[in-house]
C-alpha cells in the first residue's frame, strides 16, 4: 500500500512539474497584449501640488493611466488659492492628458470660484486647459450662479484672475435683493 500511494505522488508531482514547465514555456502573443487594452502604467491615489502665476494647485486624482501619449484620470479633485482670498474647486469624474500637446481635457466638471466672503459656482459638460495657459475654456457651454446673478454660455472662457466671457451667445440674469425694508 505505501508503494501505491509512493507512486501516486511522483506521478501528481511529476504531472505538476510537466505542467509548470509548459506553461512557463508559452510563448505570449503580442496580439493577445494589445488586445488585453492594459495600460502602460498605473497609478492610484495621486496627489501633487503646483505654482502657477501666484495660484498653488493641488490635484489629487484617484487613478492615472497611462496609454501611449495618454494620460487618462479618474476621479479628479482640484483646488486652487491665490491672493487676496482667492480659492478654486474642481471636481471631475474623468479627464485625459494629452502629452504631445500639453493639454488636459476634462469631462462633466463642477466647482465653484472664491473671492472672500463671495462665492460663484459652475458647472459645465467639459474642460480644456493648455500647459502654461492662464484661463480654463469651456468648448461645450458653461453656466455659473452666485447669489446675485446666473450666467450661462455657449462657448465659455474663465481666467484665473475670474474674468470670463463668452462666444456663440450667452444669457446673463442679475437677481436684485429684495428690499428689507
Amino acid at each position: 500500500m505505501k508503494r501505491i500511494g509512493f507512486v501516486v505522488f511522483l506521478t501528481l508531482l511529476f504531472l505538476m512539474g510537466w505542467f509548470a514547465v509548459r506553461d512557463v514555456s508559452l510563448e505570449l502573443d503580442h496580439l493577445t497584449v494589445e488586445k488585453a487594452n492594459l495600460p502602460d502604467m498605473s497609478l492610484e491615489k495621486v496627489e501633487f501640488q503646483r505654482e502657477v502665476e501666484g495660484v498653488e494647485w493641488t490635484a489629487t486624482i484617484e487613478r492615472a493611466e497611462r496609454r501611449g501619449k495618454e494620460i487618462r484620470l479618474l476621479s479628479l479633485d482640484i483646488a486652487g488659492i491665490g491672493s487676496e482670498k482667492q480659492r478654486w474647486s474642481l471636481q471631475a469624474p474623468t479627464g485625459l492628458f494629452l502629452e504631445e500637446r500639453g493639454k488636459a481635457v476634462l469631462s462633466d466638471v463642477r466647482g465653484s470660484v472664491a473671492t472672500g466672503e463671495s462665492v460663484a459656482y459652475f458647472e459645465a459638460p467639459e474642460a480644456e486647459w493648455s500647459e502654461g495657459a492662464t484661463e480654463v475654456l469651456f468648448v461645450d457651454g458653461a453656466s455659473f450662479r452666485r447669489s446675485d446673478f446666473y450666467f450661462e454660455g455657449n462657448s465659455v472662457r474663465v481666467s484665473f484672475s475670474g474674468v470670463f466671457s463668452a462666444e456663440k451667445g450667452a444669457s446673463f440674469t442679475w437677481i436684485m435683493p429684495e428690499n428689507t425694508e
